[in-house]
């Protein structure tokens, strides 16, 4: 009645990838801090990828999902550095007392200034 054939998955869902740009593998030492609130903390991370519309990022520091924080060149002068803004939409424990963020940047970068940027902080 039934053929002895199973079933095969072509695609799994769960793993589709979902970002419209590819992501640049860099690493590059920053800080972030929230935006909101007055005399926030600067922490250190490290962007470990980076997109046109977003960045993945590892920290000693967990910022909650749904915080918008500034990012910065780690040793660039405040005065001079250029900042990103970027929502949090991802908080995952790495090893260690690291973590991972996953951000959306509030404004997408055009592939020229995602370049500049790379040039900037990576020296390439």
């Amino acid at each position: 009645m039934f053929g002895s054939q199973r079933p095969h998955v072509l695609d799994d869902p769960g793993k589709k990838e979902r970002r419209s740009w590819n992501r640049v593998p860099v690493q590059v030492g920053v800080f972030c801090q929230n935006v909101q609130g007055e005399d926030e903390l600067c922490w250190s991370a490290r962007v470990v990828d980076i997109s046109r519309a977003g960045m993945k990022l590892l920290s000693p520091h967990r910022f909650d999902p749904n915080t918008t924080i500034r990012i910065g060149k780690a040793d660039g002068a405040e005065e001079t550095s250029e900042f990103l803004e970027a929502l949090v939409v991802r908080a995952q424990g790495a090893p260690g007392t690291q973590w991972t963020l996953g951000c959306a940047l509030i404004k997408e970068l055009s592939e020229a200034e995602l370049l500049a940027w790379i040039d900037r902080n990576c020296g390439r």
